[in-house]
């Protein structure tokens, strides 16, 4: 089979025009490490690489090698994948389509979806509570949450503690306490939640 002929007047791309589509790999740590509030000389030495060299390769100064690059990916608790993504792939929606989502048993009469999010230290929850409905049982797990009720009203249970919450209130609140949702109401009620730790 003959090889295909450039078209006419077509030209390879140049370094440059490859280069700039390529995700900016120093920024792309800066960033990171920043939004977590640590030196370079920190992440140098955690890492096991020169203060000197994680500098130069920041400002795009250095090049860096792929052994090195997943030591500092899984620093910042990415792989390379996901990490060169975060420059890059997240500058565009990434659509989460309904068979990615899953679905948590929380007891009869309540619909709980997570939607996990390749990349990012969170979790998105889509609940539905049915009248005079609650989780089967408190749950706890590391990180925070977020709960905002979308439309009806609920009792945000924590620890032994008990808050109301009516469409358009939202509240966050440690996690490693024991906390469930009730709806002691005559109306569904629809709840979004956000999570910065694994459920258990």
């Amino acid at each position: 089979m003959a090889k295909k002929k450039p078209t006419a007047g077509a030209k390879e791309p140049g370094p440059r025009e490859i280069s700039s589509t390529l995700p900016e790999v120093g920024e792309v740590l800066r960033r990171l490490r920043l939004q977590r509030g640590l030196s370079i000389a920190q992440v140098a030495e955690d890492c096991d690489l020169s203060q000197s060299f994680l500098s130069m390769v920041e400002r795009g100064d250095s090049d860096i090698s792929l052994k090195r690059l997943a030591k500092l990916a899984a620093f910042f608790q990415h792989d390379i994948g996901t990490l060169l993504g975060y420059g890059s792939g997240l500058s565009k929606p990434r659509f989460v389509s309904k068979y990615e989502r899953t679905v948590i048993d929380r007891g009869a009469g309540i619909d709980y979806e997570i939607v996990r999010l390749s990349g990012l230290e969170l979790e998105l929850n889509i609940m539905k509570l049915e009248p005079m409905r609650s989780f089967r049982d408190a749950i706890s797990h590391e990180g925070f949450d977020v709960v905002f009720v979308t439309k009806g009203e609920v009792v945000l249970c924590v620890g032994d503690d008990e808050f109301k919450m009516k469409q358009g209130d939202c509240a966050y609140y440690s996690a490693v306490y024991r906390h469930r949702l009730v709806n002691k109401s005559q109306r569904t009620a629809y709840v979004i939640g956000i999570t910065t730790g694994r459920m258990a």
